[in-house]
């Protein structure tokens, strides 16, 4: 049984549309991402499947319950990480989740003070003390301390630096491992390459894709660095366009794109000198940048 299931899932704000006929499963013990630019639909979708707002039309599905109208017990079985975060400002941080937690019907504090202590947030400082890192960790303990069966969260590395953010990645893993899904909006797409199982990517309103990590479109399309012996841009007296149309000559190096077998593409380089040659497959943050490349030129031009 999917953890998150929608169907048609529409929502306007008047006469703008936020998101379009998003159809998307999400299945127990996975971690998924959910990747686009800003106004894409990210926070949009996120806030429907927490009840926060209710759609124009179409039907959500989320831990086996259909979404209609506010459902507090539902909302109790997720964990939910907003792109912003408020907090009544004059408790200290450990009273603060002291009181979140007898909400959720909590004893104890075990949870709360591993999960504080992993990230190394202080609970004995007054909330407003807290700089925007450590606020964001008050709301992942927050999000991560009833251990939820689902958790959804939008943007939550913003504001940590790159040891926390690690630290962070290890605690979902370990959610994950224990049975938990995780529905993860971020833009550190680093990340979303080495921890989700899945990833969709949204696009004005609509998703464009969903697929395993390893195999969004053009995963396959090998990138191929060569620097010559010879020095300078030499595209055109050695017909290197012949291996791809689109090769690029920056700082001494020519750039390539290659899909499926490289072999020929090598036998062509092979015919001159070479000082230095690298082949790689590209990453998830290059697939996205050239997905949007269109947009933004188009956006460029409109101007």
């Amino acid at each position: 049984m999917s953890a998150i299931s929608v169907r048609s899932l529409t929502k306007y704000y008047g006469r703008t549309r936020g998101i379009e006929n998003i159809d998307l499963d999400v299945e127990k013990g996975e971690i998924f991402g959910f990747i686009g630019p800003n106004g894409a639909g990210k926070s949009t979708t996120i806030r429907l499947l927490m009840q926060l707002i209710f759609p124009t039309s179409g039907t959500m599905r989320v831990l086996g319950e259909e979404i209609r109208g506010d459902n507090p017990r539902l909302r109790r079985r997720i964990g939910y990480l907003p792109g912003e975060v408020s907090y009544y400002s004059d408790l200290t941080g450990r009273q603060l989740l002291t009181f979140i937690a007898g909400a959720y019907g909590l004893e104890g504090l075990g949870r709360i003070e591993e999960y504080s202590e992993r990230l190394s947030l202080d609970l004995s400082k007054t909330v407003k003390s807290y700089s925007l890192g450590n606020r964001k960790k008050l709301a992942l303990v927050h999000a991560l301390m009833h251990d939820p069966e689902l958790l959804i969260l939008d943007e939550p590395t913003t504001g940590l630096d790159p040891l926390m953010q690690a630290v962070f990645f290890d605690m979902i893993k370990e959610r994950r491992d224990a049975g938990a899904t995780v529905f993860l909006s971020t833009h550190v797409l680093s990340e979303v390459d080495k921890v989700c199982d899945r990833v969709a990517i949204i696009r004005n309103g609509s998703l464009v894709s969903v697929s395993k990590v390893s195999e969004v479109p053009g995963r396959d399309h090998r990138r191929i660095e060569v620097t010559f012996k010879e020095p300078g841009n030499l595209i055109e007296r050695f017909d290197l366009a012949r291996i791809d149309p689109d090769v690029v000559y920056e700082a001494g190096v020519h750039r390539f794109k290659v899909s499926g077998e490289i072999n020929d593409a090598l036998r062509a380089l092979a015919e001159h000198p070479v000082s230095d040659l690298i082949v790689r497959l590209p990453s998830l943050e290059e697939l996205f940048m050239e997905f949007y490349k269109d947009d933004n030129a188009a956006e460029t031009n409109g101007r």
